[in-house]
């Protein structure tokens, strides 16, 4: 018996030394289609039990929750159950590593992490900002709430992001090369006007994946509905005086129908289509060849009557894949100028003349259709709201999309808030 017992207090020590081997930051590369991003593992013990976050700082996505972490030898299991990521590995003491496998949505990829000796990749506290959740049906949307040095009587800027994979500092994975901070310099000039914003990343992207589980169930609706969520949210906060929304790209379609259905203050159109999406797509597919937008139109008309499609056809299934059809439905209905009609609060519509994505002629449909609404042209900017003197996409990607320390363009952020500062 006494060996039993001997045995029993050796295989305890090496259970709890191990534990105390695996605590502690870990950083490594995923690479997912040629793409490396960058995994951290935050994990403690914590009265004899481990618990772990996850951050993927190139999706600006930090203290992810990891639901159950636990520890076999040395076989570490890390379950991410709101985000469908399980990660399994192998803590190697020789190196001082733990190599393994991430798996979600079915895929499995290779992942190994090092220590990090930085401890935390947790991006420097700005005094002025704080987290702020919205609680929905679907989980937790995640944002960030950022202050001036007044404490009543503020006016408040709900910013909300354009298409795609963009988070709420304006910046998208490394794939998609746009790393502009636009939207977190946007809320840093407005502070210093005495402007408080709130910004966040929309359901299913960066800090708020867990309320997009499925991609078939996402639905323009979806991001309207949070939106205007987001305003009725603040307004019950008695520091806020006013709530005026400004839509980014697609987020002015959002933001329009949102301040329609809510009571918000005043709206604002930055770089915002003045046509149906699908007429835009159309557009941006013309200087493909006939034979591809031949295939191409028909399949978006199908869409637009509200019709899904059977088969597509292998090029094309990253566009029009079964999972994003009942989205593109839901977003093709809504026509831009016919929204923006309807709203009887005072609205500017802001538009860069070196945009490559939203053009001149979508600002100017919006006006026709509210000529009660400002209207300013900005000289010199792009679609990321900064300066450029090119309308060559490739330089304005690589001098621009991709370079996060420039400045926004000056006469935007003094048109911004010359508005709000008029908002009654």
């Amino acid at each position: 018996m006494k060996k039993i017992i001997v045995l029993f207090i050796v295989l305890l020590f090496a259970i709890v030394t191990n534990a105390q081997e695996v605590t502690g930051d870990w950083a490594g590369y995923l690479s997912v289609q040629g793409v490396k991003l960058k995994i951290v593992f935050h994990i403690t013990r914590i009265e004899g039990k481990l618990s772990s976050t996850f951050d993927s700082p190139d999706q600006n996505a930090m203290g992810l929750k990891i639901d159950e972490t636990s520890l076999n030898g040395n076989e570490l299991s890390l379950n991410a159950k709101s985000f469908g990521i399980t990660y399994q590995g192998s803590y190697n003491k020789a190196s001082d590593s733990i190599i393994g496998f991430w798996v979600q949505g079915g895929g499995k990829m290779p992942l190994s992490v090092g220590r990090s000796k930085s401890g935390t990749l947790q991006k420097q506290a700005n005094p002025y900002e704080s987290g702020i959740v919205l609680t929905t049906g679907s989980g937790e949307i995640n944002g960030t709430l950022m202050l001036p040095d007044k404490t009543s009587g503020i006016p408040l800027v709900l910013i909300i992001a354009g298409s795609g994979p963009t988070d709420r500092d304006g910046n998208s994975p490394p794939a998609l090369k746009n790393k502009s901070n636009c939207y977190k310099y946007l809320a840093e000039d407005l502070r210093k006007n005495g402007i408080a914003t709130l910004r966040y990343d929309k359901r299913g992207i960066a800090g708020s994946t867990a309320t997009a589980a499925r991609e078939s169930d996402l639905r323009f609706e979806n991001y309207i509905a949070d939106a205007k969520a987001w305003i009725e949210q603040l307004q019950q906060d008695k520091r806020f005086s006013k709530i005026i929304v400004a839509g980014h790209s697609e987020g002015s379609l959002i933001g329009m129908i949102a301040c329609r259905q809510s009571n918000a203050s005043a709206f604002i159109s930055i770089a915002g289509s003045g046509r149906p999406a699908d007429e835009i797509l159309k557009e941006q597919f013309g200087s493909l060849p006939q034979e591809t937008k031949d295939q191409i139109f028909p399949m978006l008309e199908k869409l637009k009557k509200g019709d899904t499609i059977g088969k597509v056809p292998a090029g094309l299934n990253s566009f029009f894949r079964p999972g994003i059809q009942p989205y593109l439905i839901s977003w093709f209905k809504y026509d831009p100028a016919s929204e923006i009609n309807k709203l009887k609060i005072p609205v500017l519509i802001i538009q860069g003349d070196m945009d490559i994505q939203v053009s001149m002629e979508d600002a100017r449909l919006l006006e026709k259709a509210d000529p009660k609404a400002e209207i300013k042209i900005i000289h010199g900017m792009n679609h990321v709201l900064k300066d450029t003197d090119t309308k060559d996409k490739m330089e304005q990607i690589e001098k621009v999309y991709t370079n996060p320390d420039l400045p926004l363009n000056k006469a935007f952020e003094d048109e911004m808030v010359k508005f709000i500062k008029e908002v009654r």
